[in-house]
Parts: structure tokens; sequence; C-alpha cells
């Protein structure tokens, strides 16, 4: 089983994070696992897309994603294309772009917890959450990556992650 992701975010946002939360999960719950991030111009804003890989077997491949099995896009607006197997989406109403659509108010979700940096929230913490759920991964491997990976940060996130893991919707 191998398992490809991409992330469709902006700078800012927090996808670079929610793939390495995502991948330290998986690895907990024993699995191999990589996030490698993709972007240019290092300003908030900016597109940015991260990859991340799961599998059951150790992972040779270092390259980006070119066609992934899902994709996780962090703002409705970023065009992701389809025909993806799932997807999921920062979005209070599901987008067809995928077979299995998860979609979760990801934003709502961040700025309830106070997720926000210069007016802008933060949505690595819920979008985390809903792949997680898409993905099989358990909430206390999800934690544990966030405690290890966060340290004394992680409490905001983690509960905001707790939610969007409880009320993602999918279609």
């Amino acid at each position: 089983m191998l398992i490809e992701i991409t992330i469709y975010c902006r700078g800012g946002q927090g996808g670079v994070t929610a793939a390495r939360l995502l991948a330290t999960a998986a690895m907990i719950q024993g699995y191999y696992s990589q996030a490698m991030p993709q972007f240019g111009p290092e300003r908030r804003g900016a597109m940015v897309n991260a990859y991340l890989r799961i599998s059951d077997r150790p992972i040779r491949r270092r390259s980006r994603i070119r066609t992934p099995d899902g994709v996780a896009v962090f703002e409705s607006r970023i065009e992701a294309g389809s025909g993806y197997k799932f997807a999921v989406i920062n979005s209070p109403e599901p987008v067809k772009i995928a077979e299995k659509v998860y979609y979760v108010d990801a934003t709502r979700i961040a700025e309830k917890h106070g997720l926000v940096n210069a007016g802008w929230a933060i949505i690595s913490a819920p979008m985390s959450g809903a792949i997680a759920k898409a993905l099989d991964i358990e909430l206390p491997s999800l934690k544990r990556a966030m405690y290890e990976e966060l340290g004394s940060r992680a409490d905001d996130s983690y509960r905001a992650a707790k939610e969007a893991y409880e009320v993602v919707r999918w279609t």
C-alpha cells in the first residue's frame, strides 16, 4: 500500500506543517512516510504545495508527486484539478473534485481555537485532523505527533485537530 497526497495551500496556512504532522503520526502508527514541501518565493499568500507519502513498506521515491491518489485543498479557490480517489477540502460545503470528498470548515475551527497570525487563520491543525480521518490515522497518533513536533504550542492545535477529526463530513 502506497498513498500519495498533494496538499495545495498558500504560504502561512500551514500546509507544510500539516504534511509533517501527518507523516509523523503515520510513523507513530507503524507506517513509513515522507513529507516534502515545494514552494517558490517564500512569502505569505504565495502558492505552496506539500507532498505526503504513506506506505506499509520503505519508500524509495524522493520526487514530487505527479499523480496523487488524493489531495488536500486548504482554500476552496485554489484550482486543484479533479479525478482523484479522495480529497479533503477546507469548505463548509463539498466541492466535487474526487470520488470521495471530505469537507470541513477548517478556517472557522482555527479561528475558534485562536490559531490566527496577522489576521490569517493557520489551518494546519484542523486540516491535519480532517486528513487523518480520511487516511484512518488514529487520533492518539496525531495527538502524539503534534506534541512531538509543536511542543508546548500543541494544546490549542490539538483541540482544533480533534474537533475537525470529529466533525469532518464526506460525500
